[in-house]
Parts: C-alpha cells; structure tokens; sequence
C-alpha cells in the first residue's frame, strides 16, 4: 500500500520537475513513452533552463502526457516529435505524430475530455490550445502558454 501510496503521489506532482525542470521532465516522459509503446520519440528541448513558473510547467507537463496518451490510444502512429521553447514571451510545446490524424469532429466534441481538459489547462493560465490534423497524416498540437503568469492570488 505504502508503495502504491508513492506512485500515486508522484504521479500528481513529477518530482523531476523540481529537481530537474520543465524539459528534463519533458525528455525523461518522453523516453519512458517511448520504452512503454515502441513508438519512437524524437525531442528538441531547450539547452538553458526555462522561465517557468511551477503551474505553468505543471500543465505543459500534464498536457504532454495527455498527448502521448492520445497518440498511443488512437493515432496508430509509430514516430511523434517533440519540440519544446520559450518564444516571444511564451512557452511553446508542440507535438507531432505520423498517425491516423485527428477528425474535427472529433476536436470539437464536448466529450472529448482529454482534448478538451488540454484547452481548459492552458487557458486557465491565460494559453491555448491549436489542433493541426491534415487528412490520414497526422496530427500537430500546438500548446501556447505565456510565461509570466499573473499573480492569481486573490486580492
């Protein structure tokens, strides 16, 4: 119990994230997707630490995963690309694959939930969101969220 008790705390808040960053977190998700799928995973992250601040790097994170979830439930992919930066005051993930592609249908559907739980992190901290599909030839999610982030404690 006390061992199932660890996971689950660590899968809420990665410990790697503090220690290492947003793109150690980032590049060791990646690998382990890579080593659980087969998939192969290819990663372009930044060289100098990231601007972040903890929830902005908490959702990039989260989406991430929710994203690699999307490709290895149904995109029937066997390549993603993983691009990680900081770029006119933004922090900017962009994740492609070679898969099936997603429909619009389906981007719009309120229940997509994972689609649709990606769009409310990122706008909850002032991004968004873009879906780039082009028929059977994968799919490109494009996560934009600014990296200085208001204080949100009430006033």
């Amino acid at each position: 119990m006390i061992t199932s008790v660890q996971k689950i705390a660590s899968e809420l808040r990665p410990g790697i994230l503090d220690r290492l960053g947003l793109a150690a977190a980032i590049e060791s998700e990646a690998q382990a997707f890579q080593s659980r799928t087969g998939i192969e995973c290819q990663w372009t992250l930044p060289h100098a630490p990231m601007n972040t601040g903890q929830e902005l790097a908490i959702a990039v994170f989260r989406i991430f995963q929710e994203v690699l979830t999307n490709v290895a439930r149904h995109s029937q992919a066997s390549r993603v690309e993983v691009r990680l930066e900081q770029q006119n005051g933004s922090t900017v993930l962009e994740v492609s694959d070679n898969g099936v592609g997603l429909r619009p249908a389906d981007i719009d559907n309120p229940r997509s939930l994972g689609l649709v739980g990606m769009q409310e992190r990122a706008a909850i901290l002032g991004g968004d969101v873009r879906f780039e599909t082009s028929g059977g030839k994968g799919t490109t999610v494009i996560v934009r969220i600014p990296s200085r982030q208001p204080n949100l404690t009430p006033v």
